[in-house]
């Protein structure tokens, strides 16, 4: 039973993250940023990927 309920929970803060994450990048689009913040890291708006951004060029490096 103790199984059971430790699943449920990590289940519920994926689902929970992942929902955070999703209104984070709909809330980015909407203002027209290239990137968003998501529980992960730095992620690319249009490509869903991983990106870094070089602070002194503005380069942005997808992976």
């Amino acid at each position: 039973m103790i199984i059971l309920i430790g699943i449920i929970y990590v289940l519920y803060q994926l689902i929970k993250a992942a929902g955070e994450d999703a209104e984070i990048k709909r809330w980015c689009q909407s203002k027209g940023y290239d990137t968003y913040p998501s529980s992960t890291g730095l992620r690319d708006v249009k490509t869903d990927k991983h990106c870094y951004v070089d602070p002194m060029t503005g380069e942005k490096t997808l992976w």
